[in-house]
């Protein structure tokens, strides 16, 4: 194996490692965060899920994303009580080259922006 794949295969390592489940808060009822599908179009490596993953957890108030490249969709957790705009969504996923299609999560994660 090249000096490049060993690279990448750790880097995917560690960043499985690290991502780890979401927490859940203590002595509440429900999670700590919420979960916002998206799903994406052109996400077809490892590499393009990495650069996926590395725009899409710049965004304020996102604590974790994960990539179904098999599925076409990113999974972005958010912290309770944190906003995220639906336009900052969308601008990430096409600033990483990708094109954002339907975005679904509870209504109370998404700010009030312009844009829909």
């Amino acid at each position: 194996m090249g000096y490049l794949h060993r690279s990448f295969a750790l880097l995917i390592l560690w960043s499985l490692l690290l991502a780890g489940p979401s927490p859940v808060g203590a002595g509440q009822p429900g999670p700590a965060t919420h979960d916002i599908m998206i799903r994406v179009d052109g996400a077809s490596c490892p590499f393009c899920a990495f650069g996926l993953e590395k725009r899409l957890g710049r965004i304020e108030g996102v604590t974790g994303v994960r990539i179904e490249m098999k599925e076409g969709k990113a999974i972005v957790t958010v912290k309770k009580g944190a906003t995220v705009s639906k336009h900052a969504l969308r601008q990430a996923i096409e600033e990483a080259g990708f094109t954002p299609r339907e975005i679904i999560a509870p209504p109370e994660v998404f700010s009030k922006d312009a844009a829909p």
